[in-house]
């Protein structure tokens, strides 16, 4: 098993706080250590913020249970009702985050408040800040580094694209094409998951870039560009499903597809690539058509050389280079990725 970085910062957040809360004297002294966990989040960012909205949560939480005990003691009723209150209050504010801190705070208050002879909601607030402090210090020190999982996940996004090119290339030369579902969209959807990981990354290194000012590109936009490549793969294999195989167009199909694979590998090479001759081979117009009947074999291909263009036209903006994966690595190394 793998111990992540997150969960060694959690562990010594815990055990800062709890060290701390027992040298103050405060009780009960572990709360401090789950209140830190709380703060130990993916990015500075939200460690901050989640700080600033846990403490003013508590706050209120800790006067409110304060007050509630001093007026109408430490019954189970009085315990629910605040607890209640806390909740609606937190609901109706849209502050949903704190809200389960919010409401340990108030019955801890309520519950202690007898043992620590009116001193309940001081404690409750300094176990409190102590857990957030100290989680959000730990997280500090030692950043959150995303960097590299965002790199992996954009190599298998890019190389994955790749390979499905490849692999309705192969169909093609068959004289085949897989069915769209569920084997073609299951891998399309494979892709889509890598994409959707990186731009959850790619949120969480946008949100502590103000730490790295002037490091990198813009985190995203790869990802957004490989979703819309994704998708121009997707129309491809669709408009394929219909395609007369049988037609002379085909093979010219399968040379375009083999140029816009070695086009795309150029480019993440880093290596300037013809994009605007490979756009005016691919424009759909260029087909000629001998009457009705040939305009309806080639209307499939219209929209393949039409998804073709677009995709071509996506990668064509990419300025940036990672490991580069070649496509038939990726195939020679996976058994079954179609399952035809």
């Amino acid at each position: 098993m793998v111990v992540g970085l997150r969960v060694v910062k959690t562990v010594i957040a815990i055990g800062i706080s709890v060290s701390i809360a027992r040298l103050l004297h405060l009780e009960p002294d572990h709360f401090a250590g789950i209140v830190s966990m709380l703060a130990v989040q993916p990015s500075v960012y939200r460690s901050l913020t989640s700080t600033l909205s846990h403490l003013a949560s508590a706050l209120f939480a800790a006067l409110l249970g304060i007050g509630a005990a001093l007026v109408a003691g430490d019954h189970a009723i009085v315990i629910a009702a605040v607890a209640l209150l806390v909740m609606a209050l937190h609901v109706r504010l849209r502050r949903t985050a704190s809200l389960t801190l919010a409401v340990i705070v108030a019955v801890n208050t309520i519950g202690t408040s007898d043992e620590l002879h009116g001193n309940a909601a001081y404690h409750q607030l300094m176990l409190v800040v102590i857990g957030m402090l100290v989680g959000t210090a730990v997280n500090l020190v030692r950043k959150p580094v995303h960097t590299e999982r965002e790199e992996v996940l954009l190599v298998k996004s890019e190389s994955m694209l790749r390979t499905l090119l490849y692999y309705i290339q192969l169909d093609l030369m068959g004289g085949r094409m897989t069915p769209y579902k569920p084997q073609m969209q299951l891998q399309i959807e494979e892709v889509r998951k890598y994409v959707e990981s990186g731009k959850d990354i790619s949120a969480l290194i946008r949100e502590d870039r103000w730490l790295n000012r002037g490091e990198g590109i813009e985190p995203g936009g790869l990802f957004r560009t490989y979703e819309a490549m994704t998708e121009r793969i997707r129309d491809l294999a669709k408009a394929l499903q219909k395609a007369d195989l049988s037609h002379p167009e085909r093979l010219r199909l399968i040379r375009a597809i083999g140029l816009t694979v070695r086009l795309q590998e150029r480019v993440m090479h880093g290596r300037k690539v013809p994009v605007g001759l490979m756009l005016k081979a691919l424009r759909p117009e260029l087909l000629t058509a001998g009457g009705a009947g040939e305009t309806h074999r080639l209307f499939p291909y219209y929209q393949a050389y039409e998804a073709l263009s677009d995709y071509v036209a996506e990668f064509a903006g990419i300025r940036q280079t990672f490991l580069f994966v070649s496509s038939r690595t990726i195939v020679d190394g996976r058994e079954a990725f179609f399952r035809i």
